[in-house]
């Protein structure tokens, strides 16, 4: 474990520049983004919080989510679509934080705005600040109220009442979270909120670290006591934290929720407590993958965060021939120079060909098809 280390970024709680080294991840990235695809993972030394250094700034960032077509182009859970398991998680974030019905409910980071339509349906008013343009225009197609920023939300409804504001899987996506809650305290003071973060005490364990949740947009890592003090310095009152699963379809994915209220003046208000002394263990390697190094072909099919992380990652994955996956958002772009294909084409890989299959919710369904279709005939490979 490398102590004394010297992070290019500020924690993002306490503002601290000190930190332990926790493990350093390399991801492969679709070349057309101009961003750094490393990371290194560390614990604040002052706070203890744990969290992303990275070489990009704001501006990079802000960009990369701007032309982000991925949660427009799904249905899955986090992109703000509209699939039953979507509405089951939209009916307890509203269950949850009992929004009052005479006031505007305003979803920030809210994808395709699939929790903006649900509260309409259930007779709210309500309205989204997502900056991807392909996701907001999917929900502007649909007749819902959907902003590309606290500012021109606020500059077009100077006098709407916003009740509650719900940041649900948001914070752990930007560089300073802290300021967007003093930006809402601004535009809503003493609005009721709602925050929701993957927790990380449940894929960071010791000797159990999930590797399939190191996405490589989650640059902050909150277990419960930082969540709730990192609030209260921003100014929250926490009236309620708790755990649940994100959803009925990815129950083993567990987060943290909290309900509070935002303060009328922005800034800290409130004492940053350390966390608990027992960490991580170290990000030593990743799991093994047993893949031919004698110049037979290699393929992967799920261009996952986690299938960029393995291929960044693994010796074994750097000499990849070709890649599949199923998203248009994905299909064409190329890694390393090589296209994403769509899985159609698996049929002209040779029966040389080590297919990989990096950990998904999808995995079981797409071993199934292949085998089923019998178009592959070479070896697979689950990481």
């Amino acid at each position: 474990m490398e102590h004394d280390y010297i992070p290019v970024r500020a924690c993002p709680i306490c503002e601290g520049r000190s930190g332990i080294v926790l493990g350093r991840l390399s991801y492969t990235l679709f070349d057309d983004l101009e961003i750094s695809g490393s990371k290194t993972l560390i614990r604040c030394t002052v706070c203890g919080m744990m969290y992303d250094d990275v070489a990009f700034g704001e501006e990079q960032l802000q960009a990369y989510y701007r032309r982000n077509e991925h949660y427009a182009a799904s249905s899955a859970g986090g992109t703000g679509g509209l699939s039953p398991d979507n509405l089951k998680r939209y009916d307890r974030i509203i269950d949850s934080s009992h929004p009052d019905p005479k006031a505007i409910i305003l979803d920030v980071g809210c994808g395709q705005g699939g929790f903006v339509a649900r509260c309409v349906q259930r007779g709210f008013s309500a309205a989204g600040v997502e900056p991807s343009d392909k996701s907001r225009h999917a929900g502007l197609s649909e007749g819902l109220a959907l902003y590309a920023s606290l500012h021109e939300y606020a500059a077009k409804h100077p006098e709407g009442k916003i009740g509650t504001v719900v940041i649900s899987h948001v914070l752990e996506h930007l560089l300073n979270p802290s300021k967007m809650l003093k930006e809402l305290a601004l535009f809503a003071p003493k609005a009721q909120v709602y925050i929701e973060v993957p927790d990380a005490a449940s894929y960071l364990a010791p000797n159990a670290i999930r590797w399939h949740e190191l996405y490589f947009e989650h640059l902050n890592h909150y277990c419960k006591e930082m969540l709730c003090s990192f609030a209260a310095a921003a100014g929250v009152e926490v009236t309620r934290a708790e755990s649940a699963p994100f959803s009925q379809d990815q129950a083993d994915s567990t987060c943290l929720f909290l309900v509070g209220r935002l303060g009328d003046t922005p800034g800290r208000h409130a004492r940053i407590s350390t966390v608990r002394k027992t960490a991580p263990v170290p990000l030593l390697s990743l799991p093994h993958a047993d893949i031919p190094q004698d110049g037979r072909p290699v393929a992967v099919w799920g261009i996952s965060q986690y299938a960029m992380l393995l291929m960044g990652s693994l010796p074994q994955l750097r000499h990849v021939d070709r890649l599949f996956d199923k998203s248009p958002a994905k299909v064409g772009r190329t890694i390393r120079g090589i296209p994403i294909e769509d899985p159609k084409e698996m049929g002209t890989l040779s029966k040389a060909t080590t297919l990989v299959l990096p950990y998904s919710q999808y995995s079981k369904q797409m071993l199934k098809e292949i085998r089923q279709s019998g178009a592959f005939r070479g070896t697979i490979i689950e990481i």
